[in-house]
């Protein structure tokens, strides 16, 4: 048995503090009754949030799966989107088999990018990992058009930039030879290397994505995948 705040989390619907808001406001039915805080249940019944049936997971084992996202592929389920996406990629059954049946998306990688992309069963932490307030480390190499200025590198960097009016974090940014960045991210705004080039004049050709908190895509092939062990879940467990 287990709290209903936690099976929502779990299912990767919100962090278990906003399953509570949303149980205290009524959106949360058990068995067609209205739920409430510390509420216990098996999994078996059936849940709605705002009308509409969650996924329970099957298994208390946590999973997560190190996927070398292709360009070209939207991390989305949605099946009315048009093109590539984790609702027709080829891999995706394979994958979600090797999670147990349920796969979570841990934060986004977008269409035009590639590289490392987590896959996890485990709701609660698919949104610990993905949650700016953690501030784990992405890091990137950024492919542009030419060689980056010393003054562009210092601008990019120094957490003068805006986006929406809102300036980005402070960020190690390290030319590794002429037009190819390295760019460590700890926060994960839309498209935020892109727009923080853009920012300096600098285009960006190519994102790759290697590292996500601590864990390395090393010479995983694009569009293949491994199951993390044991210890390396763990670690990222411990990452809060």
């Amino acid at each position: 048995m287990k709290r209903v705040q936690k099976i929502l989390s779990e299912a990767g619907i919100c962090s278990r503090r906003a399953a509570e808001e949303l149980i205290r406001s009524g959106k949360v039915l058990v068995d067609g009754e209205i739920a409430h805080i510390g509420q216990q249940v098996s999994g078996t019944e059936e849940i709605l949030v705002n009308g509409k049936k969650i996924k329970v997971s099957n298994s208390d084992e946590p999973r997560v799966i190190a996927w070398h996202k292709p360009e070209n592929v939207e991390v989305t389920f949605s099946e009315k989107f048009e093109g590539k996406s984790l609702a027709n990629f080829r891999e995706t059954e394979k994958m979600k088999k090797a999670l147990g049946g349920r796969m979570i998306p841990v934060g986004r990688l977008d269409k035009d990018s590639h590289g490392l992309l987590l896959l996890t069963n485990d709701g609660e932490l698919a949104n610990q990992l993905a949650h700016p307030n953690f501030q784990h480390k992405k890091e990137y190499f950024v492919v542009v058009q030419r060689e980056a200025t010393e003054s562009e590198l210092r601008k990019l960097g120094d957490g003068s930039i805006e986006i929406n009016e809102r300036k980005v974090s402070p960020c190690p940014v390290e030319q590794l030879k002429s037009g190819v960045l390295k760019i460590i991210l700890k926060e994960g705004r839309n498209r935020q290397i892109r727009k923080m080039c853009k920012a300096v004049d600098l285009e960006v050709r190519e994102l790759f994505r290697t590292n996500f908190c601590g864990i390395e895509i090393g010479e995983l092939p694009e569009a293949r995948w491994r199951v993390l062990s044991a210890p390396e879940v763990e670690k990222l467990r411990m990452t809060n």
